[in-house]
Order: structure tokens, then sequence, then C-alpha cells
């Protein structure tokens, strides 16, 4: 039978968990790559026939209406001409021969992306209609007399009638071809939304599984550790018991305190050889002082009291002065050594604890994290997943309005969107702890960068009553840097400005080019409450907040703008007093290489 915390149980059981922890990420991760990609990419097809339709096949129409047209205005001249001789008529069918050659010129134009069929229809026009006008030419110029013209008038008018049945034929085409884009159309909408319902539920039901199951294994996790803590710590204790030669030291003391006895562990943790320590008073030895240099009387000693009354001492922790006036962390255990009712000594058993002291920092530090990786996941991934499984168990369940049904689709757009930014913003302090960080530095116009913040956020300060202004600097001023960072870090500041500033507040932004500093300076500023001294220190750390109640933000923002600020080579501080509002300013250098 395999032991919990063995090597045998914990390697099935881990391996197991990676395995589904991993496949579990794989789900969520397609599920938000599928909400994300596959609507727009079909909308995006819906929007590419329309623009066929709107763009080639409609114009196209109206062009051979118009050649139509043109063609028949060209034989109603035509016709006036030869029966009267009036040269107005002549001058009548020029013009209309022209508009119809515009017309059949743009017409080409739009040809490219149409069907073949509606091509052929148009070289079938241009090849009537070519050798018509040629044959005109004669009469018209009066090279031919319109008395021979009109013995063959029956001729001339069949080649016109095919003439116009072939431009008939390429209206007809081009009326075909643009019914079939809108069939097209409506059922690549039909598809969008048969699969924009199944990407619901199946984006819905990932999210709320992998959090059962990720709790699940955390739990699990727990007791493993505490159950695999307590079978060392009962493993070690029977093994110090059965064996002489141990890991942790091991004095011996006569009845005057005096060392009679040292394993060789408990000299290589005190740094002296045996025979240096063997016949010396411990106390005055090893455990004279506390840490601080301070006399530690005898009196108080507790290895000195178990000595004097018999009492045993286990697991107190202490320090024991080493070599080299070194201190050493230890827990120590103290047990007499009896004759019968008689003491003889005791036995002080001492652990070194420094190791376990780092192993506990560093997993306090651990657990910490994970508190507040688990706190901000499970805080800000609640609220979106709820309110997605509200929207789509509405829009699964009952026959809304299209109103209604646009409403819900937004609400699960802006939930989505909300934990792809908690996402993006794990990823990016992930990025900047591992050093994987990089920007691309061009030059930028802050005009045009300062604008794009201003329509972007302006919509959230309207709803939370507060204003947003901005200071524009002059049309020609530029900037260097990733545009696309520096706009990451300007909307986070402003976001961060709208969500602490009480309605009816004002938010301003702006820039200049310092050039005294060879820079370009930004700011935020606020009529917030302001920031108290003590809280600016650590206003930049991730996932600190001035108050763990307030849980408008993740705690990450400020990290993620130092990071990215500092990633371009600049600097971000603030200046705030409490009740007068703050200003957030970062700089950045003008000009600096491109990061590799």
């Amino acid at each position: 039978m395999v032991e919990v915390g063995s090597p045998e149980g914990r390697t099935a059981g881990e391996v197991w968990a990676a395995w589904a922890t991993g496949f579990s990420l794989i789900l969520v991760v397609l599920a938000l790559l599928a909400l994300a990609f596959i609507p727009p990419h079909l909308n995006q097809g819906v929007a590419r026939i329309q623009h066929q339709i709107q763009e080639t096949l409609e114009p196209a129409e109206r062009l051979a209406a118009e050649i139509e047209l043109a063609q028949t205005h060209s034989m109603a001249a035509l016709e006036a001409w030869v029966f009267s001789g009036d040269g107005r008529f002549r001058q009548r069918y020029r013009a209309a021969e022209t508009a119809e050659t515009e017309a059949f010129v743009s017409l080409r134009l739009l040809s490219e992306g149409m069907s073949l069929s509606t091509r052929e229809a148009m070289v079938q026009v241009s090849l009537v209609a070519f050798p018509w006008h040629t044959g005109l030419d004669g009469v018209l110029n009066e090279v031919v007399s319109r008395e021979s013209y009109l013995e063959e008038w029956s001729t001339e008018r069949a080649k016109f009638d095919e003439l116009l049945s072939s431009t008939r034929a390429l209206r007809q085409s081009l009326a075909a071809e643009t019914e079939s884009g809108l069939r097209q159309m409506a059922e690549a909408r039909a598809l969008q939304t048969r699969l924009t319902r199944i990407l619901i539920t199946f984006g819905l039901l990932v999210p709320f599984l992998f959090l059962i199951f990720l709790g699940w294994r955390l739990r699990t996790l727990m007791v493993e550790a505490e159950a695999y803590r307590r079978t060392a710590t009962r493993a070690r204790r029977e093994a110090d018991a059965l064996l002489d030669a141990t890991g942790d030291g091991v004095l011996g003391m006569d009845l005057n305190g005096r060392c009679v006895f040292l394993n060789r562990a408990g000299a290589e943790l005190l740094g002296y050889p045996t025979r240096l320590v063997v016949g010396r008073d411990v106390h005055e030895l090893l455990h004279h002082s506390h840490p601080d240099g301070e006399d530690y009387p005898r009196s108080d000693c507790p290895v000195m009291r178990a000595l004097e009354t018999g009492e045993s001492v286990s697991g107190k922790n202490e320090t024991l002065w080493g070599a080299e006036k070194e201190l050493l962390p230890v827990q120590i255990s103290v047990r007499a050594l009896k004759d019968g009712m008689e003491i003889k000594g005791a036995v002080l058993t001492f652990t070194d604890m420094r190791e376990t002291r780092v192993a506990e920092a560093s997993l306090r530090k651990a657990l910490r994290a994970r508190d507040e990786v688990l706190g901000v996941v499970s805080h800000d991934l609640r609220n979106p997943v709820g309110t997605i499984f509200s929207s789509a168990s509405l829009l699964l369940e009952l026959d809304l309005n299209p109103e209604k049904r646009r409403e819900h689709m937004g609400s699960i757009k802006r939930s989505a969107e909300r934990m792809n930014l908690l996402i993006q913003d794990l990823l990016d302090v992930a990025r900047m702890e591992a050093g994987a960080l990089r920007v691309a530095s061009t030059p930028f116009h802050l005009r045009e960068l300062l604008e794009d913040v201003v329509a972007f956020q302006r919509g959230r300060g309207e709803e939370r009553g507060v204003s947003l202004r901005c200071r524009l600097p002059d049309p020609g001023a530029q900037g260097w840097g990733d545009r696309d960072r520096i706009l990451q870090v300007l909307s986070n500041l402003v976001d961060n400005a709208l969500k602490f500033t009480p309605r009816g507040g004002r938010v301003e932004m702006g820039a200049r080019v310092e050039l005294h500093e060879e820079g370009v300076l930004f700011w935020v500023t606020d009529s917030g409450p302001g920031i108290a001294p003590e809280d600016q220190l650590r206003l930049f750390d991730r996932f600190w907040q001035v108050s763990r109640r307030d849980k408008r933000g993740t705690g990450l923002g400020l990290s993620i703008v130092k990071g990215l600020v500092e990633a371009h080579g600049g600097r971000v501080w603030v200046e705030s007093e409490v009740g007068k509002g703050s200003t957030f300013l970062f700089l950045l250098p003008q000009r600096t290489p491109p990061a590799e």
C-alpha cells in the first residue's frame, strides 16, 4: 500500500493533476479565442458580401441600365436622322454613343470579382455594339446616302435588336448575381447566429467547470501537503529515537551543565570541533546571550532549568552561539538522564532551523501570492462569468425582441472584454517579472495619441459623471516609443482617475515636450480624494490597493504602468495631497533606440 505523501503516490497524482490542469487551461483559452475571433470573422464575411453588392453589383446594374438607355437614344436619333436629314439628330446620336461608351468603360472597371457569366455577357455586348456603331459611320458622315441606307433599314434594325437583347441579358446576369449575393449574406448571418449561440454556451461552461476543478484541486493539494508534513514529522521523530547517528545535534551534559558528549552533526552545526566543546560549560559557551547581545541569565535558561528540575523541554525555539559568534536558530529538546529517581545529567537535542525558517518565509510569500492571485481571479472573474451565464440563459430560453437581444449580447461582450483585460494584465505582469516585455519604438504624433485616449475614455467619464479634459500639444509635436504601449499607459491612468474621482469631478490629461530634459512629459490630474504619503510608497506595487475593501480594480494597473514606462527608459511618479486630488506623471526619452 502506498502511503499519502510517498514519492510513488505523489507522482501519479501530480501527473494526473498536471494533465487535467493543462487540458482545462487549453479549453479556457480555446473558448476565449473562439468568442474573440469566430463571430468577428463571420461578420467580416457578411461585410465582404455586402460590400460586393453595394460597391460593385448595384452600381454595375445602374451602369447597364444607362447603357441600354443610351443605346435606345442612339437608335432613336439614328432613325430621326435617316428619315429627316436634320443634323441635330446626328449630334444627339453622337452624345448618346459617348454616354454609352463612358458607362461601358465604368462597368469594365467594376468587372473584377464578378462571375464568369456576367463578364461573358459584357464581352458579348462589346462584340455586338462595336460593329453596329462602326457600321453607322458611313451614313452619319454622309459617305453613304440616306436613301440607300433606308433600303437596308430592316437589317440595321435587326442588328440593333440583337444589341439591345445582349444588353438586357447583361442586366439579367447582374441581377441574378446580386440576388445570389443577398442569399449568401442571409445564409452567412444565420450561420453567425447559430455559431454565436454555441460559442456562448461553450464559453460559459468551460470557465465555470475550470473554476470548480481549480478549487477542488487546491483543496486536495492542501490536504496532501498537511498529510505529508505530519508523516514526515512522525518519521523524523521515530528515526531520531532509533538512530544514534542523527542529523540533529545531540549534546550530553553532567549535573554541573558541562558537556560530556557532542555528536558529529552537532559539531558541524555549531562549527566547533568536538574536543573544544567537551568539558566546557554549555550555557557559557552556547547560550550566554540573547540575539541582541543582552545577557541571558542562567536562571532563565530552559536547558539549565530542565537539568536542575528534571522537567523535559520539547520543541522550544532558541538561539545558540556557534563558532566565530555565529547565531544559530534552533529548536531544542531537553530530556533528563535518570538512574531511578536520581538525575545524572541531561541530553540536549537541537535542530537547525535556518533552512526551515527560510522555507517558511518562502512558503508564506508563496501563500500570499497565491491568495492574491486567487482573490483577483475569484473576484474579478465571478461577476463577468455570472453576467455571461444569466445573459446567455435568457438568450437561449426566451424569445426576446431584437432590442433586448442586443442588450444581453452587449452584456456578454462587455463581460468577455473584462475577463480578457484581466488575463492580459496578468500576462503583462508575468512578462515584466520574467523580463520578456519588449517595446518597438517609433515616432508618433502626440496630439493624435491624446485624441485617441479621449475618444476611448469619454464614454466612461460620462457614465461616471466626471468631466474629462485634454490639453493638446502643438500639431507638429512628436514623441518616440511604442505607441500602443504608451496608449495603454495613458488609458490605465485615465481609467484609474475616472474610477476614484467622485461624480461631478474632473480629470485632465496632457503632454508637452520638455526640451531641458530631452523628453516628453505626460500627466493625468484628477480632483479625487488624494493619496496619503505613506500609501504613495507602495502605489506601484503589484496587487496593492490603498483600501483592501475597495475592489474597483485588480491592483495591477499601476504596476503595469510602471513596467511599461521603465521598458521605454522613462520614469513615472505621483504628486498628491489628501483632499486635493492626485497627478500621475511619466517622462519618456525623446529619442531612444528601438528595443531589441
